[in-house]
């Protein structure tokens, strides 16, 4: 186990030191926009720089590389092929994977401009319409706390499997960034045909209940005549 641990200790240090470079990044400029990121106001006018800055940072940099660390890393070292073992090692590592998602807010900011786009904020203060938002919407909040566990979970066990398979930590933090990249414009895509979905469904039933309303309606007249 140790001849195994130092065959994957360069790689350890690399993408250790990435994610604490990126961390103090992050900290940095957080602090450095700290203030004027509590403006709804500011952060719409802002939407490029944050993303930019911040978000992407975090969510392609940071995330895949720190949760890979703790996560997928002690597995690959652990397991030098898949196997029975390997396997429950992989679920069992997807569980907990899945469990650090739930917790959190589950407002993202963009759903906060949308308010705002609306007319439905009251303040411009970010924390304070985050947390009005939490209360309007807590059935669907609660909802998302318990559906982001079980859409990261396959993401576990990709990132688990292959990595063991490959023997490689740069292969399970590869799958994790794609998914990270990849998954919210799938998320968008499903969201656009949910909505066509449903705007072609509710036509469709407006017809359907239209003709039979109307059928009804002509055989009430030929009665009458």
């Amino acid at each position: 186990m140790t001849e195994r641990f130092f065959q994957f200790l360069p790689s350890i240090v690399v993408l250790t030191s990435i994610a604490i470079v990126t961390f103090v990044y992050l900290r940095l400029i957080s602090k450095r926009f700290k203030e004027r990121m509590k403006s709804i106001e500011w952060c719409k006018e802002n939407q490029g720089k944050i993303i930019w800055l911040i978000g992407i940072p975090f969510q392609n940099v940071w995330a895949p590389v720190a949760e890979e660390l703790v996560f997928r890393a002690p597995l690959i070292i652990v397991f030098s092929s898949i196997s029975g073992n390997a396997w429950r090692g992989i679920w069992i590592s997807s569980i907990l994977f899945s469990l650090v998602h739930y917790f959190g807010k589950k407002i993202t900011l963009f759903e906060v401009l949308s308010a705002k786009e609306k007319g439905d904020t009251k303040t411009d203060s970010l924390e304070a319409e985050v947390s009005d938002i939490q209360k309007k919407e807590s059935k669907r909040v609660r909802i998302t706390k318990f559906l982001h566990p079980v859409v990261v979970f396959p993401l576990g066990v990709l990132s688990g499997y292959y990595g063991i398979k490959y023997q490689s930590i740069w292969t399970s933090v590869g799958i994790h960034f794609l998914w990270n990249l990849v998954m919210p414009i799938i998320i968008v895509i499903l969201v656009l045909i949910v909505m066509l979905a449903g705007a072609g469904i509710e036509e469709a039933w407006y017809e359907l209940t239209y003709r039979w309303r109307r059928r009804r309606t002509n055989k009430r007249y030929e009665r009458i005549r």
